[in-house]
């Protein structure tokens, strides 16, 4: 994939990169937890993004390079873009430890957890590669009306899959890139703060 990128579009940075996988095994219990399923948990919800980011990270801007033009909105349709770079990933608020009411889902929630910890290291390591010019964040989509949810919608506020991508986009169009402005950190659609 890098190599066809570099190929493909040869000294261009990254602008906006998104890691989204994401897969659930139900545990209720720890009696339920199954090694193999658990390993497919980290597999796809965590090393896939470490792998991503891993390969990725060579196309996002250092801090020498020259700030991207802000996009100004061409229709109401359009969403400019910041200045500077996005990485995102995708957790999700059951990642997060101080939000654990419930318990349960123990590989996806610690698969998930591990995002939270990416996102900030991985902002650590652009502080000082790109300065202003990249960020690294994680994401949180809401419920998501899809396959992958279908097992939990009832009684749930749920959201389309094009509402959620459209909500998560304008959240990251309106993230600055200094340190007090949400770098390293997750949120939701709507913009709020997920805590770890």
């Amino acid at each position: 994939m890098a190599d066809t990128i570099r190929r493909e579009y040869p000294n261009t940075p990254l602008r906006l990169g998104l890691a989204i996988p994401g897969i659930l095994h139900v545990e209720k219990s720890p009696s339920q937890i199954d090694f193999a399923k658990a390993l497919d948990s980290f597999k796809v919800n965590s090393i896939g993004p470490l792998l991503l980011m891993k390969h990725l990270s060579q196309f996002i801007p250092a801090k020498s390079a020259q700030a991207f033009t802000a996009d100004a909105a061409s229709s109401h349709d359009s969403l400019p873009l910041p200045s500077h770079a996005i990485y995102a990933m995708m957790a999700a608020r059951v990642g997060s430890i101080s939000d654990n009411a419930s318990g349960g889902w123990y590989s996806y929630r610690a698969s998930k957890a591990a995002v939270f910890q990416l996102a900030k290291s991985f902002d650590l390591y652009l502080q000082t590669k790109s300065a202003q010019r990249a960020i690294a964040v994680a994401l949180h989509p809401g419920t998501v009306q899809t396959d992958f949810t279908k097992d939990f919608w009832g009684g749930r506020d749920m959201l389309e899959p094009i509402d959620a991508a459209g909500k998560l986009l304008e959240v990251l169009a309106r993230l600055p890139s200094d340190a007090k402005g949400g770098r390293g950190r997750c949120w939701d659609w709507k913009g709020e703060e997920v805590v770890p």
